[in-house]
């Protein structure tokens, strides 16, 4: 590859890595409750596996209770050095790391930079693997060229994000969906494909006076479950265990996912989806919009989808007085 070759379809989401302190309720959400594999459990933190990659979801004891980091897997070292070359152009510190500190985000090595509203983005091109079976709750995920799910975050400049992640990955818009209110629209959604998967970051941003309603980097970190029984199941699971459904199961008008939201213990949300489309690049059709986030379903229990909640309300309300940091 040189310089101006595209990485579109050399590139995927890798892990999701987010600092607690609530390491048992952790555990206990991601084994329990979303049925993945505990891999690694010290004082230090947690891992769990979905698939062969050794980690997925990795917990670093820390008091942040938000996501630190997202690792993004390059096919080769050829598309590495692409977005290495790109972020180079623009100024952009990188630091490589390499030995045991790669090795508990479950990779050989990895170069990392500071992105958008401070969230470390990590490039890996070699996962270590483990071959050892599976426990899990879910009889599997689908990850493979797709990744492991996609990332949904809210942000103060809409264009800007959009442009970063085009440039810096040569992502395409799938389509868009407006929500309303009154009449009057007041939410854009960007989905943001980089692979086969309809999307990988999901940009959602207000209209008028910009604000972001969420305390954590990301609202919300989606993963896909194999079979409908697998869906089903960890959702009755959530219910029976405790934990708050922000979103019960409905399906997405534009990847056509059957899914349901649960808050984690940090805060954030995880969306557990099933038979999501795979993007097809000849024939796709550009410059769709859609007028519901749903087909049916995904209802907010105790309130309408259009009323915003007191925290939604004091998160929008603080993150007027922050500027949103993005690379370039």
């Amino acid at each position: 590859m040189n310089a101006d070759s595209t990485v579109f379809g050399a590139v995927r989401l890798g892990y999701l890595v987010v600092g607690s302190r609530r390491l048992d309720e952790w555990k206990r959400f991601a084994t329990q409750a979303m049925g993945l594999h505990l891999a690694d459990e010290s004082q230090d933190g947690l891992a769990f596996r979905m698939d062969a990659h050794a980690r997925r979801l990795i917990i670093d004891h820390d008091a942040s209770e938000d996501v630190l980091a997202v690792g993004w897997q390059l096919d080769d070292e050829a598309a590495l050095a692409v977005v290495l070359g790109r972020l180079d152009a623009r100024g952009v510190g990188v630091e490589c790391i390499e030995g045991e500190r790669a090795a508990r985000r479950g990779v050989a090595s990895l170069h990392r930079f500071t992105g958008p509203k401070g969230l470390l983005i990590e490039l890996f091109t070699t996962p270590l693997m483990d071959s050892s079976p599976l426990d899990m709750l879910c009889s599997g995920f689908v990850t493979g060229a797709g990744g492991m799910g996609h990332l949904s975050v809210m942000s103060r400049d809409r264009e800007r994000s959009i442009q970063f992640w085009r440039e810096l990955f040569d992502a395409r818009v799938s389509d868009t969906i407006e929500m309303a209110r009154g009449g009057r629209t007041v939410l854009d959604v960007t989905f943001l494909r980089v692979n086969e998967r309809h999307h990988s970051v999901a940009i959602a941003a207000t209209r008028g006076v910009s604000i972001d309603m969420f305390r954590t980097r990301i609202q919300h970190v989606n993963i896909e479950a194999a079979t409908v029984d697998d869906l089903s199941f960890a959702c009755e699971r959530c219910v029976q265990l405790g934990y708050r459904l922000t979103r019960g199961i409905g399906r997405h008008p534009n990847d056509k996912e059957l899914s349901f939201y649960v808050q984690t213990p940090s805060g954030f949300e995880m969306e557990m989806g099933w038979d999501a489309l795979t993007v097809e690049e000849a024939g796709w059709p550009e410059g769709v919009t859609y007028p519901n986030m749903s087909t049916w379903g995904h209802d907010i229990p105790g309130r309408f989808s259009s009323e915003l909640g007191f925290g939604e309300i004091v998160n929008a309300l603080r993150s007027l007085t922050r500027t949103e940091y993005l690379p370039w």
